[in-house]
């Protein structure tokens, strides 16, 4: 198979895979078509109505923040939908992160199909397509396990919201969340009609948003453990003879580390209001948790809602996680080529690379925390002591 039809197949397997999280971003208006953007038109289109859903989804959580804030100052309690009110600003802050890393998010999937990233025979387009199917390794078919059940989790509980919102609120003229309106709260049927559509569409489109970011991020991140298993193929392949695979590796190994920064840069403010959405979220739910019955259909609904924020940040720590083991793990495959019959300047260029591999490819997130299970698990403590503080108060 020559080199052409590889990337052109690569190419095809990579869109593939990612086809599904674009035609999730265009509906929520944080995604361009690249046939688009030859025309002034269509790119004008695209603009207002990515303006429309941004406008939709942000006087939402607007609209919420500004309710909860008023019942606090009278009251001084705190609003029961605060949780929802926090996911949902962290869905328009990732709007905002794929409108503004459009250019990024595209430079970094082209880059998947170009030297050294794209395979050069048969045995490499067959790893790349193993990654790309999960149907062989089953660690890898485990993580994707993960992300059908986390995308499976979100659609059930925002499902659950919808179902439960018209067999009540609706039947009783009530909008669904608290929130400021900027008119009288006599509405007449009209402006109800609208004012609940909106906070329900806003509602759908915000979860779309979570699922598409958090699948796009992960798959990004299995990538690179497919160009460091790439990596440890080519690796054996080392001769004497064959020099140019030494080189190919060389580059190849400082182009991953080079790749997982990018990720790391274009995504790590998303990641981190993720997290910090996330352990509030989890705090506040648990402490709502406590105050109503469990045969109640409102314990469902927030048990679901806690356990789908503590998925989308494992979801994170274990892709992350996984990349740094596989970074570690390149050094074992060096060892498991023939040294002994390679000559010196080969040895020690290899002897240089498992030098590199003594700093694994970690994610960090804004230079605070990495992205491995540990975190994930402080996550969940600092969740918990919070909620026994607010239990104790």
């Amino acid at each position: 198979m020559s080199k052409n039809k590889l990337s052109a197949f690569h190419s095809h397997i990579t869109m593939a895979v990612l086809k599904s999280i674009f035609i999730i971003l265009s509906i929520c208006g944080c995604w361009r078509p690249s046939s688009w953007s030859h025309s002034f038109f269509k790119c004008l289109a695209h603009n207002l109505y990515t303006f429309f859903i941004a406008l939709l989804v942000s006087s939402l959580s607007l609209s919420q923040m500004i309710g909860i804030a008023s019942i606090a100052i009278d009251s001084g309690e705190v609003s029961d939908d605060i949780y929802v009110f926090l996911a949902h600003f962290v869905s328009c802050f990732k709007m905002l992160c794929l409108v503004v890393n459009r250019n990024n998010i595209v430079k970094l999937i082209d880059t998947l199909g170009q030297e050294p990233y794209r395979p050069l025979d048969d045995m490499e387009t067959n790893i790349q397509t193993k990654f790309d199917k999960l149907s062989r390794i089953w660690i890898f078919f485990f993580l994707r396990f993960n992300i059908h059940s986390y995308v499976s989790l979100i659609t059930f509980t925002v499902s659950h919201f919808l179902f439960m919102s018209l067999i009540t609120d609706f039947r009783k003229r009530q909008l669904t969340f608290q929130a400021w309106l900027p008119f009288d709260d006599s509405m007449t049927p009209v402006v109800f009609y609208l004012t609940y559509a909106h906070q329900m569409i806003a509602l759908t489109l915000g979860a779309m948003i979570h699922v598409a970011l958090d699948t796009l991020i992960s798959d990004l991140l299995l990538n690179i453990c497919c160009q460091i298993r790439i990596l440890e193929n080519r690796l054996t392949n080392i001769t004497n003879e064959r020099k140019v695979i030494l080189k190919l590796c060389i580059r190849h190994h400082e182009c991953i580390y080079g790749f997982a920064a990018d990720v790391n840069e274009t995504f790590k403010f998303a990641i981190f209001v993720q997290f910090l959405a996330s352990t509030f979220t989890v705090c506040f739910t648990l402490f709502q948790i406590t105050k109503i019955s469990v045969n109640s259909l409102e314990f469902l609904k927030m048990t679901l809602f806690m356990f789908g924020m503590l998925i989308q940040v494992y979801l994170y720590c274990w892709y992350g996680n996984l990349v740094t083991v596989k970074s570690e793990e390149i050094v074992y495959q060096m060892f498991d080529t023939d040294l002994m019959e390679l000559n010196n300047d080969i040895k020690k260029s290899l002897l240089i690379m498992m030098h590199r591999t003594t700093r694994p490819i970690v994610i960090i997130v804004m230079n605070l925390f990495p992205l491995n299970i540990d975190s994930f698990v402080s996550i969940v403590k600092t969740a918990y002591t919070a909620y026994n503080f607010l239990e104790q108060t």
